[in-house]
């Protein structure tokens, strides 16, 4: 017997897609960036400079622009880690597959208060809104000092100033180096401030 032409439906695009674990993922991910060019090391819990520090002009930027961008990655792990909401729904973003976290209730909660159904339509801000979520309520949940709140802080705004908005869009020549000096006093700290923060123990109380 013939089969009818148009009578399978395809599944895939209504097959949902899980993110309970969205946190851990990301935090593997920006471990990624800022380690595959082997101008960083990170081995048990800690960033540390490789001797290797040599990349072509492209490749330099391409670092600034991937250790940056591990930053942000890594600050918003830890407010998913320690269930601070962030998320803010996208339109126009009813496509593809659904998105559910089923064994993470506050994320689930998260996607049902923005009324998040698509993948599509998380829309995880900026680092400056993620780190004004931090400032707001990450840093007083985990009980962070207000120096090393403040800290953090500064590091964010000199990345965004220096090198996360230029590289991110542009080419520019005077970007094209590697400064060992500013990977060990700003990134290097950065991230493993970040790190520790990401490795603390979830304070669950209201």
């Amino acid at each position: 017997m013939a089969k009818k032409k148009g009578s399978k439906k395809s599944t895939a695009a209504n097959k949902s897609i899980d993110i309970s674990n969205l946190d851990e993922e990301n935090h593997l991910y920006a471990i990624h960036l800022a380690t595959f060019q082997n101008l960083i090391t990170y081995q048990h819990g800690l960033f540390e400079i490789a001797e290797n520090n040599r990349l072509d002009a492209h490749g330099a930027v391409d670092f600034w622009r991937n250790i940056s961008l591990s930053t942000e990655i890594l600050l918003k792990a830890c407010l998913l880690k320690h269930e601070i909401p962030f998320f803010r729904k996208r339109a126009h973003g009813q496509y593809g597959q659904r998105v559910t976290a089923e064994t993470n209730p506050v994320l689930e909660k998260m996607l049902k208060d923005q009324k998040i159904e698509y993948i599509a339509e998380i829309n995880t801000g900026t680092v400056s809104t993620a780190l004004k979520s931090a400032e707001e309520k990450l840093f007083a949940k985990i009980a962070l000092d207000r120096i090393s709140s403040q800290l953090i802080s500064k590091m964010f705004y000199i990345i965004i100033r220096t090198r996360r908005n230029r590289n991110t869009h542009f080419y520019f020549p005077n970007q094209a180096s590697i400064d060992t000096a500013e990977i060990e006093m700003l990134y290097l700290p950065l991230l493993n401030r970040l790190e520790e923060i990401y490795t603390l123990e979830v304070n669950t109380a209201k």
